[in-house]
């Protein structure tokens, strides 16, 4: 038995996830964001899995992202690099087919080069405008300018990205989407995409033409309770150890846990190099078999010490103990650590053993 932490990652959840997210959006067609290795669950295996249930459009941040998932899937899909391209980066694009997404003016002035140099892009190109999240994107006021400038060579997508989605109520969402209407209609015809994972969930008027799901795909995010997803992957991790303190001790680094009575422990071979946070200090949970056994003291390198009161009959060395997955909701356990899904999943290490199901 390996003592090493396991993630099962689900593939056909995911499939099913992106098929519940299509089925949303019957106006659009959806996408997938597999950047940051299909957010931990591992870019070619999920891009293999998204391709095979229907996707053909795919979003990752970096071109040696999208240069892996055009060997996976082969000549036919659209993928888009949302950081943009590098002046060094033309050979890259070409050959991998990929699609630059531009941002600023220097990325514009890099694709004129580019279109230049060869007389057209055939991989074509998406702009991106910013109306409201002041990170990456062009400014609402170069739109006229560029619908001009782009009147040969049209870009292939519009996009934008919303900051507050996951609030249904909050007002920006509804000012970002007016803004990006001002400058959609400066480009009749081409394509539109304004939608995350939780813009799938505000309805029709955010869907433009092609949504862009991503924490959902694997489970997280914020969907409607008529909406289920499932889990994309389950982290667990082996019981080395098992002890019964007295009241009065204590647990872990720092002890910051004091038992007040007599109490059965677990440790557990997880920690935050394999990637899971040290937030998650006397605040989380692992299940065993469904039960849920709370962290006590501090996550530490590669241990996490767990109060085993409710699952005595369960729990021995070997056991597993789940911290994501069916019995232990992303969101959940991330709130918890004061973080958020993505992170959680992103964060695990190569440490951790990656099962491909289904």
């Amino acid at each position: 038995m390996s003592l090493r932490p396991r993630a099962r990652v689900h593939l056909n959840n995911i499939a099913d996830n992106w098929h519940t997210l299509s089925a949303h959006c019957s106006s659009a067609q959806t996408a997938a964001v597999i950047k940051a290795d299909a957010y931990g669950h591992g870019l070619s295996s999920v891009a293999e899995t998204l391709d095979s249930a229907g996707c053909e459009y795919f979003f990752v941040a970096h071109c040696f992202e999208g240069e892996a998932v055009r060997k996976t899937v082969g000549p036919h899909a659209v993928i888009y690099v949302l950081n943009g391209p590098s002046p060094y980066e033309e050979p890259i694009y070409r050959q991998n087919r990929l699609t630059p997404v531009i941002n600023s003016d220097h990325q514009f002035q890099t694709l004129v080069t580019w279109l230049q140099s060869a007389g057209d892009f055939r991989n074509g190109y998406a702009l991106h405008f910013d109306t409201g999240m002041n990170r990456l994107g062009l400014p609402l006021a170069d739109a006229e300018q560029l619908s001009e400038a782009t009147k040969d060579h049209p870009p292939s997508l519009i996009i934008s990205h919303l900051a507050c989605s996951e609030s249904a109520s909050n007002a920006m969402n509804t000012f970002q989407r007016e803004q990006f209407e001002q400058i959609t209609e400066k480009f009749p015809g081409v394509s539109t995409s304004l939608s995350n994972s939780g813009g799938v969930w505000l309805g029709t008027p955010f869907h433009g033409n092609l949504t862009r799901p991503g924490i959902a795909l694997y489970g997280g995010g914020q969907p409607p309770a008529d909406q289920p997803l499932k889990p994309g992957m389950t982290l667990e991790a082996p019981i080395l150890q098992i002890r019964v303190v007295e009241a009065g001790e204590t647990a872990g680094y720092g002890a910051t846990h004091r038992f007040t009575k007599r109490t059965p422990l677990a440790t557990v071979a997880l920690g935050y190099g394999d990637g899971f946070p040290r937030s998650a200090s006397n605040k989380g949970f692992a299940t065993i078999d469904g039960t849920r056994c709370p962290i006590v003291g501090r996550v530490s390198m590669d241990l996490i010490t767990i109060d085993i009161s409710a699952a005595t009959g369960l729990a021995r060395p070997g056991v597993y103990a789940q911290f994501i997955g069916p019995e232990a909701p992303l969101e959940e356990q991330a709130a918890l650590a004061g973080t958020i899904g993505y992170e959680l999943t992103t964060g695990l290490t190569p440490r951790v053993t990656r099962i491909y199901e289904d």
